[in-house]
């Protein structure tokens, strides 16, 4: 089945590389930095459910391109004519939206009359302009040759706290970890909590939260992270981590200080080395893995220092975060890596 996928712009090679983890089959039928289209296996309640997809959509139909006021009359007659429609399920009452480049837009009220009244016939449901039902949208990219007719499946990603990392984000490095209901994940530069609740919402053994400002008035660590005994909650040096025990982590998930925007001790290439040192000591030497987000400046350094470390750097995705340029980087032992 086709799907097509919005999401922050910049994260596309993160995206894709979780889809192939979360669905069967998937192959790209078109792509650019925020949004995808794809043909995947899946269910649409599948597709539905990932978290980090700012929207995503079952396509029932296609038209080619062309002025959004011919395309909602084409999708009209087919609507009517076809069985496009068909097999959705009951439902009571819809609304429709227009998006063009991932921009809503408005459809001349004649026009939108005749759209939503082919719906209405099709389906039996009636229109609810405010929602509550379901979401048909006409899609149009400027890269797709032809307009979409979908049907809405996701609410949208759920902003995280001020200044913390979005909730998307966290959920794709945590995904690019491999994630095992297992594990005794380690986020040694915890902060707002972001990436920590993003792996605590999988299947974990034992979690560990770990911040030099935990207590400080600038760092409140989330109620779901304190209340969660599987989680321990450090105030302690990431370089060091001396409550964690040598080999005792499966995975680390991270956004260190990337040397660019916080004041550190040292220069970044120390800094680095130190903390990829820390990272061996407490990782298990046969299954541990790492993931790094790092500015794209920060990470052409690490990536000459996990070796060093007893670790692999097996792939990297550049990304976009808050504008800047950044990277994940993605490995671990190097029996585990490949």
């Amino acid at each position: 089945m086709r799907y097509f996928a919005q999401f922050r712009a910049g994260l596309a090679e993160l995206v894709l590389d979780s889809l192939r983890r979360d669905l069967t089959k998937v192959t790209v039928v078109s792509s650019d930095d925020s949004s995808l289209l794809f043909d995947t296996g899946s269910s649409p309640s599948k597709v539905g459910q990932l978290g980090y997809l700012k929207n995503a959509f079952s396509v029932l139909g296609t038209v080619p391109r062309s002025s959004l006021q011919r395309a909602a009359e084409q999708f009209a007659d087919q609507i009517l004519s076809t069985a496009v429609l068909r097999g959705l399920g009951r439902m009571s009452a819809f609304r429709t939206m227009v998006s063009v480049d991932g921009k809503l837009v408005g459809l001349p009220r004649p026009v939108k009359d005749r759209f939503e009244s082919a719906i209405a016939r099709a389906t039996g449901a009636r229109v609810s302009p405010r929602g509550g039902g379901a979401e048909f949208w006409l899609i149009g990219r400027r890269d797709l040759k032809s307009m979409l007719l979908c049907q809405r499946l996701t609410a949208g990603v759920k902003a995280g706290a001020a200044g913390s990392l979005g909730a998307d984000l966290a959920t794709l490095l945590v995904k690019a970890s491999a994630p095992r209901a297992d594990d005794v994940f380690l986020d040694p530069f915890a902060g707002s909590g972001s990436i920590v609740r993003a792996r605590i919402a999988l299947p974990f053994a034992r979690a560990i939260y770990s911040d030099l400002d935990v207590g400080e008035p600038n760092l409140q660590v989330p109620p779901e992270i304190r209340r969660d005994k599987r989680v321990k909650v450090l105030a302690e040096d990431a370089l060091v981590l001396p409550s964690v025990p040598t080999g005792s982590v499966s995975s680390i998930v991270t956004d260190p200080p990337w040397g660019e925007y916080d004041e550190l001790d040292t220069d970044f290439a120390t800094f680095a080395e130190r903390m990829l040192a820390g990272f061996d000591r407490v990782l298990d030497p046969r299954r541990g893995r790492v993931v790094l987000l790092l500015s794209r400046r920060a990470a052409a350094v690490t990536a000459g220092l996990w070796p060093g470390a007893n670790l692999r750097l097996t792939r990297s995705h550049d990304l976009l975060v808050n504008g800047h340029p950044a990277s994940a980087q993605i490995g671990g032992r190097p029996e585990r890596a490949g």
